[in-house]
């Protein structure tokens, strides 16, 4: 017997008599953890602080005045992102608060899961195709759902992907790309 397999053979048996008598785990045996599980517990605490929002007053804000009585849709995308990530994680994930730095958060997807943010070109008419000038954002929380911030509703509230119009929106993952 080769010398590499003889050390082998015997690290094995070790290996049984110390799991036999419960001192041990085989190394098949040890968990990871569950990345999966964790991602989509992060995604589902998102849709559910998005939801704590429901009904809450719009208010313009600026900068990092983010508030969390009244809010716009940045303020909006921030405060469900942090408290979702925060409360699975125990780290918040700080969105940027402007649209174009949340979208520079992420990454583009086609197949959007509850938990990323989308964008919107609301006005058509600034010149701007659509694609190009995005000024709206909500959170997706499935089918062809979200929850917004809306200026012309005044309050948080669930809107269509369409935000009843022909609006075309993109859909962004900051959660993935973050380690989340």
């Amino acid at each position: 017997m080769k010398r590499s397999s003889a050390r082998r053979a015997i690290v094995g048996a070790a290996v049984a008599l110390l799991t036999a008598a419960g001192l041990a785990t085989p190394a098949s045996a040890t968990t990871e953890p569950d990345l999966t599980a964790q991602a989509s517990a992060v995604r589902n605490a998102v849709v559910d602080a998005a939801k704590s929002y429901l009904g809450l007053p719009y208010r313009y804000a600026t900068g990092w005045t983010c508030s969390r009585q009244a809010m716009d849709c940045e303020c909006f995308n921030r405060n469900a992102i942090w408290d979702g990530t925060a409360r699975v994680t125990g780290r918040g994930l700080q969105l940027n608060y402007w649209l174009q730095g949340q979208i520079n958060q992420g990454r583009l997807t086609t197949t959007p899961r509850p938990g990323d943010l989308v964008f919107w070109d609301t006005d058509p008419h600034d010149g701007i195709p659509y694609g190009g000038d995005y000024d709206h954002t909500g959170i997706y929380i499935g089918g062809t759902t979200v929850i917004d911030a809306n200026a012309v509703a005044g309050r948080v509230r669930y809107d269509s992907t369409t935000l009843g119009g022909s609006y075309r929106p993109i859909y962004v993952d900051v959660l993935a790309p973050n380690g989340y």
